[in-house]
């Protein structure tokens, strides 16, 4: 495969962000397709990544290689003494040398099809087709198809290891998803449970409101780019599997329950969990029910019920979003991937010269995970009705959010009819109709769909 002409620009996805002759790819960024000038201002964090990038990698070739996960291992570690750490680096060199021999590296990803022989579903939890289109370098081969979809697009801020970890990273509010917890936010599956291919896709396609991810719809009007989007989810999935595994496998050695050696069962049992786990996440969707057909004059109605929910102690909505909404509430908490290696680990993210001694780790500055200002309009897991409702019952996983007590089997909380009251008085909360954002994507989407299919690039 002929590689990419300048290693530094296409490494980190910056290609993308430049007119031709300089961009590898003729398309229009989807983020200026889908964004209000305010939007645009998080473009600035990837553009200043250009300098830093040349200087720290240049434009030639080089090796980029998959992370090991110090962070957790220094983490796991910490409580039980290891002032040097090294103790947490033979954790974490042991594991991430299991986890490429059975998962391949960054430019070359494999499936460990034989060890997961008679686990249900494995051979298709990822399709790894996709999944070698989009790792490595950006380029293209003799069949003109182009790979490297990975690093082309989410590398500036997610990093090669989909650790959260890229050049942007610490430049971005909220910071970019670390994938190997294995935790998805905005997905329709139960608290511990993996996300499922169409909740990745959706995530892509239509972005995250409010936060420097941008929407991907634009592939879609590219004949050449249209399955990009399905080619990243599948990556995405690998990463996540292939990183849940590894810390797995530091949890393991850190408690001193195997030495990870290759033909170690219990260490391969990891790799089956994990890969099961994802294999019957398709099984485990919510069924959302029907949203009431409502005049006007009872969506009215229906708000001002649902803003007496709001303000109960059963759902407790204005403990952290503030009794107006504003986001303003007294409870303020951090997410669970802070948690994971400070309060887990005896360290408090409010002081510095605690979180400070794992930063040559990899560790950002601890941020709380501000709730929503609904009044914003701008609903990170989708602001209709359907997406709203999902989120109440199902909460945000990894984060302070938490799932809505429902009345089901006699168990105290709301009804299906009280939850969409509450979903109605989100709704109008917010300072931008959601029926206009409704109009805005529909009208891409249609757009997406009505392009012909041999239309000019």
């Amino acid at each position: 495969m002929k590689p990419a002409r300048c290693t530094s620009v296409s490494l980190y996805g910056l290609d993308s962000y430049f007119p031709k002759p300089f961009a590898m790819a003729p398309h229009v960024p989807p983020v200026i397709l889908n964004t209000t000038p305010q939007r645009l201002l998080t473009l600035v964090p990837q553009i200043m990544v250009i300098p830093l990038t040349c200087v720290m990698v240049g434009c030639g070739p080089a090796k980029i290689e998959y992370r090991p996960n110090e962070l957790y291992a220094v983490s796991l570690h910490r409580e039980q003494g290891d002032a040097d750490h090294t103790e947490s680096e033979e954790s974490s060199t042991r594991a991430a040398a299991l986890a490429e021999r059975w998962f391949g590296t960054a430019d070359s990803p494999v499936w460990p099809s034989e060890l997961l022989a008679g686990t249900p579903g494995a051979d298709e939890v990822v399709r790894m087709d996709e999944v070698e289109r989009s790792a490595g370098p950006v380029g293209r081969g003799n069949d003109k198809i182009e790979r490297g979809l990975y690093r082309k697009h989410c590398v500036p801020c997610h990093g090669v290891t989909g650790d959260g970890r890229g050049l942007a990273a610490s430049m971005l509010s909220p910071y970019p998803r670390d994938f190997r917890r294995g935790t998805f936010k905005f997905k329709s599956t139960p608290t511990g449970v993996k996300p499922t291919r169409a909740d990745l896709v959706r995530t892509l396609h239509d972005g995250i409101p409010g936060t420097s991810m941008p929407s991907f719809a634009a592939l879609e009007l590219s004949k050449e780019f249209k399955n990009d989007i399905e080619s990243l989810v599948e990556y995405v999935r690998f990463l996540s599997i292939r990183g849940e595994v590894e810390r797995r496998l530091i949890a393991k050695h850190a408690r001193g329950e195997s030495q990870l050696n290759p033909d170690d069962e219990s260490a391969i049992e990891v790799v089956r969990l994990v890969v099961a786990n994802w294999a019957s996440a398709e099984t485990k969707v919510l069924p959302i029910p029907n949203p009431p057909e409502f005049t006007p004059e009872q969506f009215k109605e229906s708000s001002k019920r649902g803003e007496e929910w709001f303000r109960s102690e059963l759902t407790a909505c204005a403990k952290c979003h503030g009794t107006s909404g504003a986001g303003d509430g007294n409870s303020q908490d951090f997410d669970d991937w802070t948690k994971d290696w400070t309060l887990l680990a005896g360290i408090d993210p409010k002081k510095k010269s605690d979180w400070k001694e794992m930063k040559p780790f990899g560790a950002l500055k601890p941020v709380i995970d501000k709730p929503r200002n609904l009044a914003w309009g701008a609903f990170h897991g989708g602001g209709n009705r359907q997406d709203l409702f999902r989120r109440l019952v199902l909460g945000i996983e990894g984060t302070p959010m938490p799932p809505i007590a429902r009345a089901i089997n006699g168990n105290p909380g709301l009804t299906d009819d009280e939850i969409w009251d509450l979903v109605h008085y989100v709704q109008s909360l917010s300072s931008v109709p959601s029926s206009s954002l409704a109009s805005a994507k529909s009208t891409l989407d249609d757009t997406i769909r009505s392009k012909p299919e041999g239309a000019a690039e």
